[in-house]
């Protein structure tokens, strides 16, 4: 029971009271209960602070009996009342652990840290988190999801897909060499040894063009994951990541770090936001941020 204020958060003014009290000595304490059945679930009912006092002074009035009924009257009610769900809250349950799950996996609480060395000329990463990146995807497909919330699954699904098309786009020239440093690093391709200026020049087309698609690739991740939390805090839980707001990218830009919000806008915002690769190369420069444009120089 609560007891409102125009100022401060309302007060819990409920109290848990005994029928038969907890010492013989008190308010119908005559019984042979023990002290330890005095103070089981049977033996207790809330009530208000001004009908704790009020049983408590008219034990006449208020038996044992009469609480009783009281008591059991105002279960029967609840019951019939509040028609608990308990399907809606074991999916909910179900979902809020897949959720929560995702999000470590996805390490969102150190996104723009990790995601940072992916946004530089030549892009890296921690094979930490390119390996849970990997793996995520199999975990993703794997997943037996409720029914309930098919919005929620299908946008896990187009973040799945996303990643899919980056780790396979970055390990194209990845340096393996790397690996047992911890890192993995995308390799400048194009440099040639003996120089020759018409294969250089096109093998730099196809470096820049790459790493402009892994900069894109994990803009769009970003995104995807936004539209996750959103449809989370939309359907399932309304305070999932209000704190740490939404993801947040750095990259640098003209020897500054600049750092992003990437959302899906307006009519971006479909069941399947992310149309696989093909598509999104013809697309990409429509979002809300974007680093390259076209389709691969060598195809």
């Amino acid at each position: 029971m609560l007891d409102p204020s125009s100022t401060d958060d309302p007060s819990l003014v409920g109290e848990v009271a005994h029928i038969v009290a907890e010492e013989k000595n008190g308010p119908r304490g005559k019984s042979d209960l023990t002290l330890d059945q005095r103070n089981k679930y049977d033996n207790l009912i809330l009530l208000c602070n001004v009908h704790h006092k009020q049983v408590d002074d008219q034990p006449v009035h208020f038996t044992v009996q009469k609480l009783k009924r009281l008591k059991l009257a105002h279960e029967e009610w609840v019951r019939s009342s509040l028609q608990l769900d308990t399907r809606k809250q074991a999916d909910d349950e179900k979902w809020a652990g897949y959720i929560d799950e995702w999000s470590q996996r996805a390490q969102l609480n150190n996104w723009q840290a990790y995601t940072s060395w992916l946004l530089g000329p030549i892009p890296e990463v921690s094979s930490e988190f390119f390996e849970q990146l990997s793996s995520l995807r199999a975990w993703l497909l794997s997943r037996v999801w409720p029914k309930r919330y098919p919005n929620i699954r299908l946008a896990l699904e187009a973040f799945r897909m996303v990643v899919d098309d980056f780790v396979n786009v970055f390990q194209e020239h990845s340096d393996q060499g790397a690996r047992h440093a911890g890192r993995l690093r995308t390799t400048p391709f194009y440099k040639l040894n003996p120089y020759e200026p018409e294969r250089y020049q096109r093998l730099l087309d196809q470096f820049e063009f790459h790493v402009d698609l892994i900069h894109d690739l994990v803009f769009e991740i970003t995104r995807s994951a936004n539209y996750v939390c959103d449809l989370v805090r939309e359907y399932l839980d309304a305070s999932f990541r209000i704190e740490e707001g939404v993801l947040l990218v750095e990259r640098p830009i003209e020897l500054k770090s600049h750092t992003l919000r990437l959302e899906y806008r307006d009519k971006e915002r479909t069941q399947r936001p992310y149309p696989g690769l093909e598509k999104f190369l013809t697309i990409r420069e429509f979002r809300d941020r974007c680093v390259g444009s076209g389709v691969n120089p060598e195809g």
